[in-house]
């Protein structure tokens, strides 16, 4: 009996990454804080499984330490810019080893403290953070390079467990019912939901042009978010958790033109309405619900 290799890949997860730039004009610091995978494939990795000659495996130590000499010799503002290089460069270093890169990165949250100054004045604290939570944005590159052939990338970015919560304009009724069913018409409940999100951008724009990755992010979770709630004012009624998680994904096309398509998955918890009879005032359910939508172009 005869047997071969399938796919195979090797690398290095887990890299914690710090990174505090100083502005040498008023000696304002920014941190980034990301956590990288990097996986690396080559046509020649069946040799090492076969003969054990490991000459071409770039050691995962060598992946972790390139992340951090690479993030001291680049500038960078996303978590996208920054798995464009390391993956542009992995496939530059080592053109006879490794033909395809895989790079994620998840990023934490920090945000700038505002605090009194020394006169009392609440002024932007110039190094001082505080992490936002437990919302992480992310990006996931690609990259292939092989001879003769041009560069391909592909890349994608979204956030995870971004919590939003609304206590009125929600509703679910007039759905399909049968013997299995015990879920009452609801016109209005408290409508919470942990927001995954994912968008991807079209390859004729990674490497090629200069993106705003970070202005991007912002304007989509800017459109999400807005669309889930409303106007401050008045709100917006939601029909069903499928009418309200497609129109969020629309306006996130519509936010930022730049990207092809959105996949997003809503994690529900609902209320009870006097469920039983027992409860006068709307209480949280230990159930969940899980609805995902892609929407493109």
């Amino acid at each position: 009996m005869s047997y071969h290799i399938g796919f195979n890949c090797h690398g290095k997860g887990r890299v914690r990454l710090v990174k505090v730039t100083r502005d040498k004009v008023d000696g304002t610091h920014a941190v980034v804080q990301y956590s990288v995978q990097i996986l690396l494939e080559g046509d020649r990795m069946e040799h090492v499984f076969l003969t054990g000659d490991n000459a071409p495996v770039v050691a995962t130590d060598t992946c972790k330490n390139t992340v951090y000499c690479l993030a001291n010799q680049h500038e960078f503002e996303s978590p996208e810019d920054f798995g464009l290089i390391i993956c542009k460069h992995f496939l530059a270093q080592y053109p006879t080893i490794v033909n395809r890169v895989s790079v994620e990165i998840i990023a934490d949250r920090w945000e700038r403290l505002t605090a009194p100054d020394s006169k009392g004045k609440l002024t932007p604290h110039k190094h001082a953070f505080k992490r936002l939570g437990p919302n992480k944005p992310f990006a996931h590159v690609q990259g292939e390079k092989r001879p003769q052939h041009d560069l391909k990338l592909s890349l994608t970015a979204g956030f995870t467990n971004f919590d939003v919560m609304k206590t009125t304009q929600s509703g679910f009724v007039g759905f399909h019912r049968d013997r299995y069913t015990s879920l009452p018409d609801a016109e209005d409940r408290l409508l919470g939901t942990s927001i995954d999100a994912e968008w991807t951008y079209p390859s004729h724009l990674i490497g090629k042009l200069k993106v705003d990755y970070k202005r991007a992010s912002l304007a989509i979770e800017n459109a999400l978010i807005n669309t889930f709630a409303g106007p401050s004012d008045t709100g917006v009624y939601s029909k069903s958790v499928q009418q309200t998680l497609y129109s969020m994904a629309e306006a996130a096309l519509k936010a930022v033109t730049d990207i092809e398509s959105v996949r997003m998955n809503l994690f529900i918890s609902r209320t009870c309405h006097t469920y039983h009879g027992y409860y006068d005032t709307p209480l949280l359910s230990p159930s969940y619900w899980n609805h995902a939508c892609t929407d493109g172009r």
